[in-house]
């Protein structure tokens, strides 16, 4: 999260402000402050700072807030992203143990980005039995059209009953 714009504070006032900080002249929010107004972001000021990114991320929330403050945020490539990549290694045919292993990611997560993509095991295997089932009940209806033509209409009640 960071101010619409471009940065206007300078490293020297960066500096300045850390040393404040540091030596506690002015509180730890006051300086959040004054780096995020100066056009530094979230992640930006945690590590200059040393502030933990939680506590820096409520002082930017708090005075968005407050003061109505119009921000950028982050965009994020979904294609990079971690669902992205199983996606990707899905479409490659790879198996969810070896997405699992090759990202350094829980088994669990790799499977429920599976099944929100329609792409488990059980979900193929039941459009599977569900195409079969389709052609079983085409192909008979194909066979009760092709009996219904060949039989005279006085058989028909006789090869019905049969």
């Amino acid at each position: 999260m960071r101010l619409q714009g471009e940065r206007t504070i300078t490293a020297e006032e960066v500096q300045a402000t850390v040393v404040d900080i540091n030596a506690q002249k002015i509180s730890k929010g006051a300086g959040i402050r004054v780096l995020f107004a100066g056009g530094m972001d979230v992640k930006e000021i945690s590590a200059i700072t040393g502030i933990r990114y939680n506590h820096v991320y409520n002082v930017v929330k708090n005075e968005v807030i407050i003061n109505g403050l119009e921000v950028e945020k982050s965009s994020r490539d979904s294609e990079n992203s971690k669902k992205g990549q199983i996606l990707k290694m899905l479409a490659d045919g790879k198996t969810l143990n070896e997405i699992a292993v090759e990202l350094k990611c829980l088994y669990n997560y790799v499977w429920q980005v599976a099944k929100g993509a329609g792409v488990t095991n059980k979900q193929l295997a039941g459009a599977e039995v569900i195409a079969a089932a389709e052609k079983v009940a085409a192909a008979d209806a194909i066979k009760e059209q092709a009996v219904a033509q060949e039989t005279p209409k006085k058989n028909r009640k006789a090869v019905k009953n049969a």
